[in-house]
């Protein structure tokens, strides 16, 4: 069996934003939101970011129906 086109990515992705770093939602198309009505996953360093990415994933993979919010 053959696979083509792009590989696969996760939903909560690190990126560099303007000012520091951020967790972003691919699937919501803008960064994460760290609880329902919160803060946005947004101006935190490298390693805040990073942590909270892998916090959102596995709470995604244990909850469907989550939105990134924690």
């Amino acid at each position: 069996m053959e696979f083509t086109g792009r590989p696969m990515r996760g939903r909560f992705l690190v990126r560099q934003g303007g000012n520091g770093w951020m967790v972003y939602d691919s699937e919501l198309k803008g960064p994460a939101q760290i609880e329902k009505n919160g803060a946005f996953a947004e101006k935190l360093t490298k390693e805040q970011a990073e942590t909270l990415a892998k916090l959102f994933t596995t709470r995604d993979k244990k909850d469907p129906s989550s939105r990134g919010e924690c």
